[in-house]
């Protein structure tokens, strides 16, 4: 049987017709065709990467070929000159899709362009006197031409999966390790082979199991977390692991305050320490919502770990400094150092006896050797009562350190110090400023070492300046200088801006620098 067909008669109409197509085209692809006008004239500007030969190719795959497309993008290459190659490739692109109304693959669509372009330029190449740097820029255009069509391709299809919804964006946070599914190969297919409605509680039960593959926001937030201290979280951190081939053979979790959580754990694994910890930390955030940082690991045999994590809530901290050397000198006999270590952050200060290179020496080496006690297990006490051994031994009779030391606790939010012979520590709080001054010997004189210690409440916003001895020995020297009556007048001035002040105020009146000086200003938050 015949059907009528829907030929139209050659009238006016058609005209209409055709004429309202092309304006609904335009209106619907204004933005488009605008970025193509701006993107291939800045491209005859520069021609070096021919972006328009992209958009043109990557619209006309996923619209079709469109007359006023082709004529924008002549337009735009018109306006800035006469370029006869850019104007053939953008007809045999377009010539290529009017002719195949049918399906194209991408690869064929870039392979045809990319080829165009390259016979265009080589043509011309040939025409103009043949160079070697010419042909080489040519095959660098047909590479970028093949490879950008089809990652622009591939970019366009995922944005318009996201928006219909039919692929899923998932966010993650930045981790050391990339987080590995907890379920073993031949369970997860099980698990996407249940598409029957009837199976529905099962691939529930199965995604609470595998609570710490969430990665989609929105599950992530409707999961429920389980108080870390519970037997049931303790549990499901068990089970989650060994999904993972790691065995608990010791688990304990400890709160210290209402702010701490200590977990502590004893695996047995072939997996690499790094792979477990990264483990335990998404497991226990996925199970609990706390958030825990390894602090302390140890390996006592093979395929035995023992880790530590602590919930650390860290504060932002940073140290600005001043320093300035001893007139004659080449290097300074102060030394400083400033870091975070788990969840302390530490500032040292150290001046060798005199100046020069040996007090450098010395002063860098006591440094160093606290720098790499903060790694152990030591105490607080039991680092300098080493510290002072060691350098008792390396110093001799005659040489000593003086030694400044603060420490700041995340977990209780306060500042401990420590002096051995050095100078006053300064600390803005609340407008008011706290001298603490030590009355110890310095590092590395007597064997009954003693220290000053003191320790004292943290706020956010407040400042602990330290100095060395050739900072208040300049000041002393002048009647007129009162260092704490200087601090009122700066207090409220920038970190940095208070260090340099304070060694202005020091060198202030002299001619020449006297003794090695060195600021330290740390601002907590």
């Amino acid at each position: 049987m015949i059907g009528k067909t829907n030929e139209k008669k050659f009238s006016l109409n058609l005209f209409d017709n055709i004429l309202k197509n092309e304006l609904e085209h335009i209106k619907r692809n204004s933005i488009i065709f605008l970025v193509c006008f701006l993107i291939a004239r800045q491209n005859i500007i520069h021609e070096i990467f021919p972006f328009a030969i992209i958009v043109f190719s990557v619209y006309s795959f996923n619209k079709g070929a469109s007359v006023l497309f082709l004529i924008t993008a002549i337009l735009a290459v018109l306006s800035v000159k006469f370029s006869f190659v850019y104007v053939i490739i953008l007809l045999a692109v377009y010539a290529y899709f009017a002719n195949k109304k049918d399906s194209k693959s991408i690869l064929t669509v870039a392979g045809y362009s990319s080829v165009v372009l390259f016979v265009a330029k080589t043509t011309i190449l040939l025409a103009d006197g043949f160079s070697k740097s010419g042909m080489i820029l040519n095959f660098f255009e047909t590479f970028f031409i093949f490879s950008a069509i089809i990652l622009s391709n591939e970019a366009i299809k995922f944005i318009k999966g996201v928006k219909n919804g039919t692929r899923k964006v998932s966010f993650h946070r930045p981790k050391k390790a990339a987080k590995k599914s907890v379920i073993p190969e031949a369970v997860e297919n099980e698990y996407n082979n249940l598409n029957h409605e009837s199976d529905r509680h099962i691939r529930n039960e199965a995604a609470a199991t595998a609570a710490s593959t969430i990665t989609n926001i929105d599950d992530y937030k409707r999961s429920k977390y389980v108080s870390i201290f519970s037997e049931k979280a303790k549990i499901k951190i068990k089970e989650q692991l060994m999904w993972q081939n790691i065995n608990i053979k010791f688990f304990e979790v400890v709160s210290y305050n209402k702010n701490s959580v200590v977990l502590s754990l004893t695996v047995r694994t072939e997996k690499s320490p790094e792979e477990v910890e990264s483990a335990i930390e998404l497991i226990v955030r996925n199970v609990s919502g706390v958030k825990l940082k390894c602090t302390e690991r140890l390996i006592p045999s093979p395929n035995y770990y023992v880790f530590k994590f602590k919930n650390i809530k860290r504060i932002k901290i940073r140290t600005y400094s001043a320093t300035a050397t001893k007139e004659g000198s080449i290097v300074s006999g102060d030394n400083f150092a400033h870091a975070a270590r788990a969840d302390k952050y530490y500032t040292v200060l150290c001046d060798g006896i005199g100046s020069g290179e040996e007090a450098c020496s010395e002063s860098n080496s006591a440094v160093e050797l606290l720098s790499k006690f903060l790694y152990t297990d030591f105490t607080e006490e039991q680092i300098l009562r080493t510290l002072n051994s060691i350098l008792m031994i390396k110093l001799g009779d005659e040489r000593f350190v003086t030694f400044d030391l603060n420490i700041i606790d995340y977990g209780t939010k306060e500042v401990r110090l420590y002096k051995a012979g050095a100078a006053p520590t300064y600390i803005i709080s609340n407008k008011s400023i706290d001298k603490i001054s030590g009355k110890s010997l310095p590092l590395g004189i007597l064997d009954n070492f003693e220290y000053s210690s003191f320790k004292k409440n943290i706020h956010i916003g407040d400042i602990i300046i330290m100095v060395s001895d050739g900072i208040t020995d300049s000041v002393g020297m002048d009647e007129k200088k009162d260092l704490d009556k200087y601090l009122e007048l700066i207090m409220k001035k920038d970190p940095q801006t208070i260090a340099n002040s304070i060694l202005s105020y020091a060198l202030r009146g002299q001619t020449t620098v006297m003794d090695d000086m060195t600021v330290l200003v740390t601002k907590i938050g």
